[in-house]
Order: structure tokens, then C-alpha cells, then sequence
């Protein structure tokens, strides 16, 4: 499931990911999110301790939600210190822009709202 986050930065969506989620679905709650707006310019996902899902599915849905929306600049995907190697391993592909991954959110934010 995908939840938004309150307070987030200005021109950020944040996103709460937990329980299984599939690329369809980081798709969906993009668009539920933002419609036919192009205002947020960075995305950042943050995985919840009871995230279970494929790191390669959440991947490639942001990969997809990217190439639709050229205004998201920046994505980062927030996990705890000990999980790093399991979504780089699981497939969360971060070798290149627009997707980081991070174990702070302020470092998270910082990075998707630099222009």
C-alpha cells in the first residue's frame, strides 16, 4: 500500500510504502496524487518496516512514472541503514538519475529539492 505523507517539502510528493505493492501501483498512487498537475518536481518513497513487496516491482513503477512525468526530476526511495543491500540486491536500481536511495529522510528531501 501506498500512503501520502503530510508535510512534505514544497513541490515533493511523499509517499509511504508498506505491505506488497507492484508497479502498477507505485504508478496509481502517482497519478491519484498528482492528476494532470506537473507541480511536484521530486518524489520521495519511503519504505515502512513492513514493506514486503519485490524491490525490481517498486523499480521499475517509478522508472515507468518517471518516463510518463518528465517533471519528476528526482526520486528517492528512504530505507532503514540495514535494508540497503536488500533493495539494492532485490533490484531497486539506483544506478543512475533520477533514482537514489537513502537511509534519512531530511537527506532525502534536501536532495529531491535542489534544482
Amino acid at each position: 500500500m501506498l500512503q501520502r505523507m503530510q508535510n512534505a517539502p514544497a513541490h515533493t510528493l511523499a509517499l509511504k510504502a508498506s505491505g506488497m505493492i507492484m508497479a502498477r501501483d507505485v504508478e496509481a498512487a502517482i497519478e491519484a496524487a498528482l492528476g494532470s498537475t506537473n507541480a511536484a518536481t521530486g518524489l520521495v518513497i519511503v519504505i515502512e518496516r513492513q514493506f514486503d513487496g519485490y524491490f525490481a516491482e517498486l523499480s521499475r513503477g517509478l522508472a515507468n512514472a518517471s518516463a510518463a512525468r518528465k517533471n519528476l526530476a528526482r526520486i528517492a526511495v528512504v530505507t532503514e541503514a540495514d535494508r540497503m543491500d536488500e533493495a539494492k540486491l532485490g533490484g531497486l536500481d539506483v544506478s543512475a538519475d533520477p533514482i537514489r536511495l537513502f537511509a534519512d529522510l531530511p537527506a532525502a528531501y534536501d536532495w529531491v529539492g535542489k534544482e
